[in-house]
């Protein structure tokens, strides 16, 4: 107390209060915290993630929790996994919404997404689905391509399968792949509201759309290249797949309430109840993405919601659909301009061993919103 007696009696009970408050504040603002590793994977500052080891050198490990560190370190070789899927999650939204208002701009440091994730929208939905798919689907293949000590291929499906083919082969390790993802990206969220409820189910919807999305794949075996006998093993969807389902039910999204109708007091047992807002729509499926909140429309730049707007954007001028000038111009119109382009062409290849191209140049329009 020797210090706090220093203080005036105001200043001491500021103190206090803001102290007291704090773990509360850090808790509603860790939601998608660990996103900050996104680059974990091409760092030259980090130690190798083994159990005898620490990984103090990367900064940006100190936002996970305390849970994920312990995770990470009983999995050697996991973190360039999840690092990496997390890498490919934010390439696959961003090509997804390439065409769209918001088109899920990134930022470097801890924020990874912006203000957005603060929300109870769509886009937050399916940052967390994407996410959630790309360290589940990241983490599966690296256990199959023997890059984690912990896992191996899914040698479970063994013996025959059908009358003229067996399993064989090294399946990806999905259920090793959505235990993980679920053990890790699950939590980091904190609290009891339906921000909390959202976020874990759209987690979930992104491990499940990896899951549903496996594929049967197998290899011929017999004599002159006849296929009297096949080995058959399960194989991960591209994660391009699992982005063209997620933005389907982006598109096909559920608005949803509490099971209690917005008691904030209910239990744990009734809170895991998401019901949707119009009780003529059926509840929502595993595989479905959620929301609470209505979409800003991304036109115009907010600093309080954190949207970028569109001017500046390139447009299609001859679209109808959502890449059109007059759509994603929010009906501001737009500027044309010509660029003189150089490329490369008529290439050949010469024996041995060189390509001589010609530069052949020629204008390009572009059309840019006001």
């Amino acid at each position: 107390m020797g210090h706090w007696a220093l203080l005036p009696g105001w200043v001491s009970a500021t103190l206090l209060l803001a102290l007291a408050a704090l773990p509360a504040a850090l808790a509603a603002n860790s939601s998608g915290r660990w996103w900050g590793i996104v680059n974990v994977a091409s760092s030259t500052n980090l130690l190798t993630d083994s159990k005898s080891l620490q990984l103090v050198l990367e900064p940006s490990l100190q936002l996970l929790s305390r849970k994920q560190r312990r995770l990470i370190r009983q999995n050697p070789g996991i973190l360039h996994s999840v690092s990496g899927g997390l890498q490919s999650a934010v390439r696959e939204c961003k090509w997804q919404f390439r065409n769209r208002r918001w088109n899920c701009p990134t930022a470097s440091g801890p924020h990874l997404f912006g203000k957005i994730v603060n929300r109870g929208c769509r886009e937050t939905a399916f940052i967390f689905a994407i996410t959630s798919a790309g360290v589940t689907h990241s983490v599966a293949r690296s256990c199959s391509e023997g890059s984690i000590e912990s896992c191996t291929c899914d040698y479970r499906r063994r013996g025959p399968g059908g009358p003229d083919w067996h399993w064989g082969g090294c399946s990806d390790n999905i259920d090793f792949g959505r235990l993980f993802g679920r053990e890790f990206v699950d939590s980091g969220e904190k609290g009891r509201d339906l921000r909390f409820l959202m976020n874990l189910h759209n987690n979930e919807a992104g491990r499940t759309t990896v899951f549903s999305e496996m594929r049967q794949e197998c290899k011929c075996h017999g004599m002159s290249g006849s296929c009297t006998v096949r080995t058959c093993w399960m194989r991960l969807p591209t994660l391009r797949a699992v982005g063209d389902v997620l933005r389907d039910r982006f598109d096909g999204a559920s608005r949803v309430l509490y099971g209690n109708r917005g008691n904030n007091r209910a239990s744990r047992a009734e809170l895991l109840r998401l019901e949707p807002e119009d009780p003529a729509h059926k509840p929502p499926s595993p595989h479905d993405l959620v929301y609470f909140e209505k979409s800003p429309n991304f036109c115009t730049y907010s600093g309080r919601l954190g949207t970028a707007g569109t001017a500046g954007r390139a447009c299609n001028s001859s679209s109808p659909a959502l890449d059109g000038c007059e759509l994603l111009c929010c009906g501001r119109g737009h500027r044309t301009r010509t660029q003189r382009v150089t490329e490369r062409c008529n290439c050949t290849f010469h024996w041995c061993c060189h390509v001589s191209c010609r530069n052949c140049t020629h204008t390009r329009v572009l059309h840019e919103c006001l």
